[in-house]
């Protein structure tokens, strides 16, 4: 999950809150991992996979904001420290609009903080209106600069594709590709097409990687470089944390150059607790167990999965030593 649900939104908005809470290590009773049930188990059953793709691709294409009479994209960047907003990037700044987590669902309130050389302007919302339609939340109204009282028009909608969808990059050099972001739905497009438009391209860095907004879809992103055979590497000024590291793990062979940063912690949250105070024979470990089997075999694979649970809490990160990666994820 990313280092930093009104039912619309429960899907994706649920699984983007596992990234936040959890503050203690933990009191799991000590279990042999490879003595646990070994259960194939999924967040999104693989059969599902492509309907699951053709609903975010129609849903994202509806999420938008029209400001100053254009039409921009957006992408998720947190939820805000008040646990009742959201702040998204555009291409000209940043929005905040109102978002209850406790409640899991919108508010109507909205800001816009537009940037440039002169320095930024913040321009506060009048009279925001919310409604809905279809898959759509829409906020609507006006946003009023606070120095001129400059008003514009504003208009914005979100589905529960603009939560899961990450913001992730990448860029192909000869048979090397390179991935930055916030990984998600998205991420799992890009790879997707990565695989199929570029046969030849077998190593895949990964660079500046915060995690993963979306652990269902991300899991099986890992799939494709584990069966594409793509080799995972993190360079020196590589950094990569939470699902950037489910990813690295996924490599056929895996490089990490002294001085990168691997970061891992706990996942949150199962009716409010963290994952790492669960018992490891907990049904909520299903998923990811079955991911790291596959990856790393039926005794590493567990042993790592816990390993990160351990290493940090939610709210938290783990830098991994070279000691912690010669055992769990370098190829020899």
């Amino acid at each position: 999950m990313n280092k930093l649900r009104n039912i619309c939104f429960s899907a994706c908005v649920g699984m983007l809150l596992q990234a936040c809470g959890g503050s203690s290590k933990s009191t799991i009773n000590k279990v042999d991992a490879t003595k646990l049930p070994i259960k194939e188990v999924h967040l999104i059953e693989p059969d599902k996979i492509a309907d699951y793709i053709t609903k975010f691709k129609t849903q994202h294409a509806q999420v938008e904001l029209q400001f100053e009479g254009v039409q921009y994209t957006m992408a998720f960047v947190d939820f805000g420290a008040d646990q009742k907003s959201v702040v998204a990037e555009f291409e000209k700044g940043l929005v905040t609009f109102g978002f209850d987590q406790s409640e899991n669902e919108p508010l109507a309130t909205l800001a816009i903080v537009v940037k440039n050389q002169a320095g930024d302007s913040v321009l506060k919302g009048v009279n925001i209106t919310l409604a809905s339609e279809g898959d759509n939340f829409v906020y609507e109204g006006n946003v009023q600069n606070v120095l001129n009282q400059d008003m514009f028009n504003v208009r914005m909608a979100i589905n529960e594709s603009f939560f899961g969808a990450g913001n992730s990059r990448i860029e192909v050099l000869d048979n090397t590709a390179t991935l930055n972001g916030t990984l998600g739905t998205t991420t799992y497009i890009q790879m997707d097409e990565l695989i199929k438009n570029n046969t030849n391209v077998d190593t895949l860095i990964l660079q500046e990687i915060d995690g993963s907004i979306n652990d269902a879809i991300n899991m099986h992103t890992g799939r494709l470089i584990r069966n594409a055979k793509l080799t995972t590497v993190v360079k020196s000024n590589g950094d990569i944390n939470s699902g950037g590291v489910d990813l690295f793990a996924a490599g056929f062979k895996r490089k990490y150059n002294k001085g990168g940063k691997v970061g891992v912690h706990s996942w949150c949250c199962v009716k409010g607790k963290s994952a790492h105070l669960l018992s490891k024979d907990d049904a909520a470990h299903g998923a990811q167990l079955t991911f790291f089997r596959e990856l790393l075999g039926n005794e590493l694979g567990p042993e790592f999965y816990f390993f990160t649970l351990n290493a940090a809490p939610a709210s938290d990160i783990h830098v991994m030593t070279e000691a912690e990666l010669n055992k769990y994820l370098i190829t020899k």
